[in-house]
């Protein structure tokens, strides 16, 4: 009797983990079809610019029919929110990894630069979609709220740091919010110079941007001991 009640409650389980596999394997390979339209969505925006792009672009990028954008996105703007919210995650995702290999305040701050400052390739291509989305905030919602989303990351993880080289005594005594603002401002302001400029390197602008920040952080301390 125990047997015969065994053997379909067996055979039960192996078919519901059939069934949970199958799920798994469907959820994940949809998911990265999700991505590849998102990625295939951000470098088209970065190469002709929002107002340009179309869903048969994107596809085509992509290798899928235009269909299957309609399939993962119901709309075209929830395909380039996606695409929104995909930069921002990996910006905030790779600044947190690199900080987290570093315990010194000044060395994070390094960090953070490196970070943001990767290569000329990948900057470029982020700020002319980043810059072209933050247009789009301008008259839409949903945008301009993803924006203040990423803006409130970068000031969280920079105050963090700047709080943390105050306590320390590596940083001097400044206010808060003010130092998190300026620490922003300057890192967008070089980056926007980087763009426009036709003097100086990509390299020499992040080592400005290093070295005003750190400077403004220490009072000049860093640089009087370099």
């Amino acid at each position: 009797m125990i047997t015969g009640k065994m053997e379909p409650a067996g055979r039960r389980r192996e078919n519901w983990r059939g069934v949970m596999a199958a799920r798994q394997f469907v959820q994940e390979y949809e998911d990265q079809r999700r991505e590849e339209l998102i990625r295939a969505t951000y470098l088209e925006v970065a190469e002709k610019g929002y107002s340009a792009v179309t869903l048969q672009d994107i596809a085509k990028r992509a290798g899928v029919s235009k269909g299957s954008t309609l399939y993962y996105f119901a709309t075209k703007e929830e395909l380039f929110l996606g695409a929104l919210e995909w930069m921002i995650e990996r910006v905030h995702r790779r600044v947190e990894e690199a900080v987290a290999t570093v315990d010194d305040p000044v060395m994070k701050v390094r960090k953070v630069i490196e970070t943001i400052f990767h290569n000329a390739h990948e900057s470029r291509q982020f700020f002319l979609a980043y810059t072209d989305f933050v247009s789009i905030g301008t008259r839409n919602a949903r945008f301009h709220d993803l924006k203040s989303k990423f803006y409130a990351g970068c000031n969280c993880n920079d105050r963090k740091i700047i709080e943390e080289g105050m306590k320390a005594g590596v940083f001097r005594q400044i206010d808060l919010e003010d130092a998190t603002s300026m620490v922003r401002a300057l890192v967008d302001g070089l980056m926007l110079q980087w763009f426009f400029s036709s003097e100086g390197t990509f390299d020499d602008y992040r080592r400005r941007c290093e070295r005003i920040i750190l400077d403004y952080l220490t009072g000049g301390r860093i640089a009087q001991e370099s």
